[in-house]
């Protein structure tokens, strides 16, 4: 598994992008992150997100 540390302004930077952000995919990668960053597993984000696992470890490196 991935382990990533998220600060406080980063997280808060997602929550606001995933939504404001122009571009559709960058928007769904930010969901993404931002799912991680509060500890979801990424076996749930995978299903939260429509996403296949593969696209989950692109998207958070």
């Amino acid at each position: 598994m991935l382990k990533r540390d998220f600060t406080q302004e980063y997280i808060e930077k997602l929550h606001y992008e995933r939504y404001h952000y122009p571009y559709a995919l960058v928007q769904k990668r930010m969901e993404v992150m931002y799912l991680k960053s509060h500890g979801i597993k990424h076996k749930n984000i995978c299903s939260l997100c429509k996403s296949s696992k593969t696209t989950l470890i692109n998207s958070l490196h």
